[in-house]
């Protein structure tokens, strides 16, 4: 059997060498990263991977969730469906499932699945799980409750980070709320090029529509 690698590095670039590594160690892991493309070619990687035991290592499971979840090729329900038989979802698996869900075509599945998180989860959400969020709080039209998740953001202290910026700011120009843009501008960086492109294209659709 293939050996687990369950273990945290100590340092966040230790982790990324060590899983690489590991994945480069196993064939069918390497296949898996390189020549798959297709649900079919992932179904057939799976059944290896269970053959050898492999597929309950952590990082081989959440390497089969991540195709199906955000590959073009992938399949978001078959996805879900590995997300439910993982019993301890790591912080990549968690964000990996929400992110997916985020650009299905049911995308308040990711809401469900981050209180889900909330609720029964000893990981916490990092500033990489926000973003998809607020998304899709754009996209459902969901004003009070984008606003209500960045405000547990503002306590949590962590809406500095310019992927939380950029994605809170499309959130409140998709809703034409130009008040909350204006006064979430003054939290943003001058020289965050992103933000400010965004603002403007925001405040010409706006008038457009008045």
């Amino acid at each position: 059997m293939a050996p687990c690698f369950c273990s945290l590095m100590s340092t966040p670039v230790a982790a990324s060498t060590s899983i690489y590594k590991f994945i480069s160690d196993q064939p069918y892991l390497s296949l898996l990263e390189t020549k798959c493309t297709t649900m079919q070619d992932l179904q057939k990687i799976q059944a290896q991977l269970i053959k050898t035991g492999l597929a309950k290592d952590p990082i081989a499971a959440s390497r089969v969730l991540a195709f199906c979840a955000t590959s073009p090729a992938g399949n978001i329900n078959y996805a879900h469906l590995l997300f439910t038989q993982i019993e301890t979802p790591n912080l990549f698996v968690w964000n990996t499932i929400i992110r997916g869900f985020s650009q299905s075509s049911t995308p308040q599945i990711a809401i469900s699945l981050f209180v889900q998180m909330l609720v029964t989860s000893p990981i916490q959400p990092t500033t990489l799980t926000y973003p998809s969020l607020f998304k899709v709080f754009a996209q459902l039209g969901l004003a009070r409750n984008g606003a209500q998740l960045h405000g547990r953001v503002i306590k949590l202290g962590l809406q500095a980070d310019p992927y939380i910026r950029n994605t809170l700011l499309h959130m409140y120009i998709n809703m034409n709320n130009l008040s909350a843009k204006d006064a979430y501008m003054g939290l943003a960086a001058p020289g965050d090029i992103g933000l400010w492109q965004r603002e403007c294209k925001g405040d010409a659709d706006a008038l457009d529509q008045l």
